[in-house]
């Protein structure tokens, strides 16, 4: 292993909730309806979803910096209503800045501005997934990080070429 790569891996990673970003404003929404706060089994009950699913877009909407989790209410922060009153395009602005702040996806941007097109294959950005999250399912990691990263328009894949790009606009 080169000096190169091993610097990338020397700053821990911390994963993301695998959850979609249309749950995610799906609950903010549902937050917003409710004066923007509501008890977590209250929530699970009037959405009639799985608590551990609920659990998950609740984490992931925690981790994105739109509602926090004081004991066991779950309450909108103002960058979460934020986001339910803005245009599309302002939305994709605001939840970029949001992925450039979590140690995920500023390793992936770290690692893929090095290769060749800015560009990996996902066989490859799979197996770089299992080193840096040992603990946790590559495929679901992938899975969150192209839809978070697609409609923050941080990255992109190609379905038909088989690889995952640093979005360059």
């Amino acid at each position: 292993m080169d000096d190169s790569s091993s610097s990338l891996t020397m700053t821990p990673v911390d994963p993301v909730p695998n959850a979609g970003i249309s749950e995610i404003l799906g609950l903010l929404e549902f937050l917003d309806d409710r004066a923007g706060k509501i008890k977590i089994y209250t929530l699970a009950r009037e959405l009639n979803m799985e608590f551990g699913n609920l659990l998950l877009v609740v984490k992931a909407a925690e981790v994105l910096d739109f509602v926090y989790t004081p004991g066991t209410d779950v309450m909108l922060k103002t960058l979460g209503k934020k986001m339910i009153e803005i245009d599309m395009n302002s939305k994709k602005r605001i939840l970029l800045n949001q992925l450039k702040k979590l140690s995920l996806f500023r390793f992936i941007r770290e690692k893929l501005s090095v290769e060749e097109n800015k560009r990996m294959e996902k066989g490859a950005f799979l197996e770089v997934l299992s080193e840096v999250l040992p603990k946790e399912r590559p495929e679901q990691v992938f899975e969150t990080i192209v839809n978070w990263g697609r409609y923050g328009e941080f990255l992109g894949y190609s379905q038909d070429d088989n690889y995952v790009y640093l979005d360059q606009a």
